[in-house]
C-alpha cells in the first residue's frame, strides 16, 4: 500500500487548458544565449530522419576518465536548449563532472505514451530508436562510464524518460521524471526488464495533469484519460519490489513566500530490487521546482523550497549499474 500521507493543500483541479499552453514551461526563450559555453550542438540519423540535439561537456572532460551521461528530455513545445535553461543542469555538470545532453523531439514533442502505438511508433518518430542510437553516438563520441547513464524529463519529456525505463531498461543506471503522470493503461504496455531506480517528482496542483488522474486534453480535439499520482508511484514500487510502507518526510519550508510545501516518500529497495523516491509539491503547478517562474496564472506556482536539478543529479549520483 501507499503512503497514507495527507497533502496539507490540496484543492478540486482547475479546469485543464488546451495543451499548447505548455509553450510556456521552457519554450519562451528560443535563440536565447546558454549560461555556459560548454554548448555543442549535433545531429544523427534514426530512420532516415535528421534529429538534433545539443551536448554540454565539462571544461573537466578528459578522453582518459569515464563520465556519466544524462539524458535531459524537453516539455511539449519546448526544445534541447529549452530544457536546459529551465534545469540549469549544464552549471551542476560543471561543478559535478558529467555529460548531459538535450535531444530535440520532433516537432517539440516525444511519443511518450506507448499506449497511443498499438501498432509501433509512426514513421520517422520512433524516438525510442533516436535515444538509443544517441547514447551510442555519445558513447562513440565521448569516454563515457555505460554503467552510470541517466535519464530525466519535464511533463511530455518526464513520460518519454519513463518510457525509456520500459523499453531500454538496461541502458540506465536510473531515471527521474517531473510533472507527469501515467496514461490509463500504461500497466498493459509497459514492462520494464528489472527493477530500475526512479525519483519522480509532482505537484498536488498541477493544472493539467490532475493529481486524482482524469482527463486530460492534449490538443483541440485530443482527449486522453491519466491515472493519479498515487498510481503512478505504485506502478514504479511494484516494478521495482521496493519497500512498503515508505518513510515520509517533510521538507523545510525553506522559502514560506512561494506558498508551497514539499513532502518526500522513499520506498527502499528491497531484495533484488530497486528504490521509488517521490515528491509531492504541495500548492505547486505543472513546474520544475527551483527553476524561474513564469506564467504563473498558466501553469500555476514554481515551488523554490527545493532545486528539482539537484535533488535530481544526487539522486543519480547514488546509483550504478550493476556488472
Amino acid at each position: 500500500m501507499l503512503s497514507s500521507f495527507i497533502p496539507q493543500r490540496s484543492r478540486s483541479p482547475r479546469r485543464l487548458l488546451p495543451v499548447a499552453l505548455f509553450l510556456a514551461v521552457g519554450g519562451l526563450c528560443t535563440g536565447c544565449p546558454l549560461p555556459n559555453p560548454g554548448l555543442i550542438s549535433g545531429s544523427i540519423e534514426v530512420d532516415g530522419v535528421r534529429r538534433t540535439y545539443d551536448l554540454y561537456v565539462p571544461s573537466s572532460y578528459e578522453d582518459s576518465q569515464e563520465m556519466p551521461l544524462v539524458i535531459a528530455l524537453h516539455p511539449f513545445a519546448s526544445t534541447g536548449g529549452g530544457m536546459a535553461r529551465m534545469t540549469n543542469f549544464n552549471a551542476i555538470a560543471e561543478e559535478e563532472g558529467f555529460i548531459v545532453a538535450y535531444p530535440d523531439g520532433r516537432t517539440r514533442l516525444w511519443n511518450g505514451d506507448p499506449t497511443d502505438e498499438p501498432n509501433g511508433p509512426p514513421e520517422g518518430r520512433d524516438d525510442v530508436a533516436f535515444i538509443d542510437a544517441l547514447i551510442s553516438k555519445i558513447q562513440e563520441d565521448y569516454t563515457i562510464d555505460a554503467s552510470r547513464v541517466y535519464a530525466t524529463g519535464a511533463s511530455n519529456g518526464a513520460l518519454m524518460a519513463q518510457r525509456l525505463g520500459c523499453d531500454l531498461t538496461e541502458r540506465f543506471a536510473a531515471i527521474a521524471s517531473v510533472m507527469i503522470t501515467l496514461p490509463v493503461g500504461w500497466e498493459d504496455v509497459c514492462e520494464p526488464s528489472s527493477p530500475l531506480p526512479i525519483l519522480l517528482i509532482q505537484s498536488v496542483d498541477d493544472p493539467f495533469f490532475p493529481w486524482e488522474g482524469g482527463t486530460v486534453q492534449q490538443g483541440p480535439f485530443l482527449q486522453s484519460e491519466y491515472g493519479s499520482a498515487p498510481s503512478m508511484v505504485q506502478f514504479w514500487v511494484d516494478n521495482n519490489a521496493a519497500v512498503t510502507p515508505p518513510v515520509t518526510e517533510q521538507l523545510p519550508d525553506t522559502d514560506p513566500a512561494d506558498g508551497t510545501t514539499i513532502y518526500r516518500e522513499t520506498y527502499a529497495a528491497g531484495q533484488n530490487g530497486a528504490e521509488v523516491v517521490f515528491y509531492g509539491v504541495n500548492g505547486g503547478g505543472h513546474t520544475w521546482p527551483g527553476s524561474t517562474p513564469m506564467l504563473q496564472r498558466l501553469v500555476g506556482v514554481t515551488s523554490k523550497d527545493m532545486d528539482a536539478s539537484r535533488v535530481i543529479w544526487d539522486f543519480f549520483a547514488q546509483h550504478a549499474k550493476k556488472p
